[in-house]
């Protein structure tokens, strides 16, 4: 037998119920609720299908929107992306775009505390408190939550809300949002090991265009202050060095003891050799307080970065009458192509002693 659940009885055009007390017409196979076809006392396909010996068939299925082609008005209250107007999911997070979406970040929690045996939760979305905090300062962040457990409502500056803030980054929210709770309530910095390793290259990447550009200009004048220093300046220093001590340059730096107390004499009558000899070490050490400095006001500046993009963004939304939130999509993300730029020039750049 087939399940008509779902399906309209023809007569009252209420759906079937799994419960419900069904008739099947001998001839046509239509179902009915069994008081309907009692008071028609007849198929009401008569007509369409008996005398055309055809059999009814269960209605199609509709058709199921292209989410492509659909405007995206649908803004999802976790993490604030635009989804097609026929959404029901968040295509980013996954959060329910109807409803409560506490229902579907935690099952077990919202079942628990429909039974009475869990309080009502106090953070956002439905996470359960914790009694202990995590490294931020705030509670533990749901494990999918690309939040990082910090509420879209939230204010992040003036006429700017977490929210805001989240569709300009896209990409790694999870770790700036908690970091942007961090700073904005204790006044202090979070150390990012990104910006240490990458310096203005991570910032190129965040579409950070003026730092970015200052510190990348910084570090390539370092970088090849440093290869002429050690070039035209301390090798051939160490070269003079090894030949007054007796050195063969064939086998390499490897002096003996006495060659080594020649060649500390020769430096001491001399301090501007030791000078030349540590001047590519001094632009390395110049390089690191660089990348250190980034690293730590990283964060610092990648916040004000977003909280004044987001500003122009509201501002010139007005103006143009544009979806304030398809703006800040555009404007914010990530710039794949300038870090495979930044990574190509920086193989060229490490490689060109090689040929010299």
């Amino acid at each position: 037998m087939l399940d008509y659940t779902g399906i309209k009885c023809p007569v009252c055009d209420v759906p079937f119920q799994q419960n419900d007390d069904i008739v099947v017409c001998p001839e046509c196979g239509a179902p009915y609720h069994r008081a309907c076809y009692q008071k028609e006392g007849k198929c009401i396909f008569e007509e369409e299908l008996h005398k055309a010996g055809k059999a009814w068939e269960p209605p199609a299925p509709p058709v199921a929107p292209d989410p492509s082609t659909e405007i995206k008005d649908r803004e999802c209250p976790i993490c604030g992306t635009l989804n097609g107007h026929s959404a029901l999911f968040c295509n980013r997070c996954g959060s329910s775009l109807v409803g409560e979406p506490q229902r579907y970040n935690n099952t077990y929690q919202n079942s628990n505390q429909e039974q009475g045996t869990v309080p009502p939760p106090s953070t956002p979305y439905g996470v359960p408190p914790v009694p202990q905090g995590n490294m931020y300062g705030g509670p533990f962040p749901f494990p999918m939550d690309p939040m990082g457990g910090v509420s879209p409502t939230e204010i992040l500056d003036e006429n700017v809300t977490f929210g805001d803030a989240s569709k300009l980054i896209k990409q790694n929210t999870a770790y700036y949002m908690p970091v942007f709770r961090y700073m904005k309530q204790s006044g202090k910095n979070k150390f990012n090991f990104s910006a240490f390793l990458f310096s203005g290259a991570w910032m190129l990447y965040r579409k950070q265009y003026k730092f970015g550009i200052l510190v990348t200009a910084l570090m390539f004048c370092i970088y090849i202050a440093y290869l002429c220093f050690s070039i035209f300046i301390a090798s051939p220093v160490l070269m003079e060095l090894m030949q007054k001590a007796g050195m063969d340059l064939a086998e390499g730096f490897s002096p003996t003891n006495d060659q080594m107390i020649i060649i500390s004499d020769i430096m001491s009558q001399n301090p501007i050799m030791y000078l030349q000899i540590t001047l590519p070490m001094i632009c390395l050490f110049c390089m690191l307080i660089v990348m250190i400095v980034v690293g730590f006001r990283g964060n610092k500046m990648y916040m004000k970065h977003c909280v004044r993009t987001v500003r122009d963004t509201k501002v010139a939304a007005a103006k143009t009458g544009e979806a304030e939130g398809a703006l800040l999509e555009a404007r914010g993300g990530v710039n794949v192509s300038i870090a495979i730029c930044m990574f190509v020039c920086y193989m060229i750049i490490v490689n060109i002693p090689l040929f010299l």
